[in-house]
């Protein structure tokens, strides 16, 4: 909430310079009509686009507290499994032809690593 009212605050105050110095230059006589007419219609749309933006950032801070596609996943249990007998089993899976002699390599270390 706080955030859609700093961008108000400071589109107003962009609006309201782009006014101040609408005024100061046509009193000093110059032509600056388009200033007024493209200046202003500039300013709303950049403070719409800015609120779109943050709607659209409260919106993703939402889904990831539901548990939405962009959460972080939460990370698996470890096995209790004794380092022992997970070697074991990887020996009897390249005993077995299962697994490759570069992925059983891959794997053992994988496990003597991770404990």
């Amino acid at each position: 909430m706080t955030t859609k009212v700093v961008v108000l605050v400071i589109g107003g105050m962009v609006a309201l310079t782009l006014l101040l110095r609408y005024l100061a230059l046509s009193r000093a006589g110059m032509p600056v009509g388009w200033m007024l007419y493209l200046g202003l219609p500039i300013t709303a749309a950049g403070v719409l686009f800015a609120l779109r933006l943050v709607n659209l950032g409260a919106e993703w801070g939402k889904q990831e507290r539901r548990g939405g596609l962009r959460s972080r996943p939460h990370a698996l249990p470890l096995s209790i499994v004794p380092v022992s007998e997970r070697l074991r089993e990887l020996e009897d899976l390249r005993g077995r032809g299962a697994i490759s002699d570069t992925e059983y390599s891959a794997r053992r270390l994988d496990i003597i690593s991770n404990g």
